[in-house]
């Protein structure tokens, strides 16, 4: 399992401890040059820690972490999970193991009506999948993308035809970013996070009038 972390120091734990109970697999955490204790948290709770000295954004910690296993099969989890049980990870690396797909993304439902709303518009977000390690090393741009890169994960996946199951995740949410940082930065957070997702579409578009 690979856990992208960036000052995830409350909540990273607890994923950890969730995704060790789960008993699929080792659990290793990117902690993304992270000034707090983020990486100390998720050694106690029993994770691997690969801790870049600067910080690469969410595809660049990904594709470290993909480069740095051997599994398969890859479940990614975000580190700010809420609600998160071993029930919910199993289901996401079931249709993997079926071959019923060729990667599993999570929705979330049941949970706060903020980000299950936010599911129902942009699904393709969603940061909770499992795919094939080599699928993901694959991604155009992986490494480059930061926030953008679910949106890479998306695109590729569609073009390159895989079988897509997505998986109800009951009970789950997000801590927000404004939670986390306080108003004033989590706003300016979600603001780059925007402008990174928005360039990814934006050089997918680019890149597909280029082809002949």
């Amino acid at each position: 399992m690979l856990v992208p972390a960036y000052e995830e120091q409350a909540t990273i734990a607890s994923v950890v401890r969730t995704a060790v109970a789960a008993g699929v697999g080792p659990v290793l955490v990117i902690d993304d040059g992270s000034r707090d204790a983020t990486d100390a948290a998720a050694t106690a709770a029993g994770a691997e820690v690969l801790r870049l000295e600067s910080n690469r954004g969410k595809g660049g910690a990904l594709a470290a972490g993909a480069a740095h296993v051997t599994q398969e099969l890859v479940v990614l989890l975000d580190a700010d999970l809420v609600g998160l049980t071993p029930e919910h990870v199993k289901a996401l690396l079931r249709p993997l193991v079926l071959d019923q797909a060729d990667m599993a993304r999570g929705i979330f439902k049941g949970g706060r009506r903020s980000t299950s709303l936010a599911q129902r518009i942009a699904p393709q977000l969603n940061g909770q999948r499992c795919l094939r390690r080599l699928d993901l090393l694959a991604v155009p741009g992986l490494a480059q993308s930061r926030y953008g890169v679910e949106v890479a994960i998306s695109r590729h996946a569609q073009a390159a035809g895989w079988r897509l199951a997505e998986v109800e995740l009951w009970g789950v949410t997000q801590v927000m970013k404004e939670e986390k940082r306080g108003l004033l930065k989590g706003l300016r957070v979600r603001a780059r996070m925007y402008t990174q997702i928005l360039r990814t579409l934006l050089s997918g578009r680019a890149a597909g009038r280029d082809r002949p």
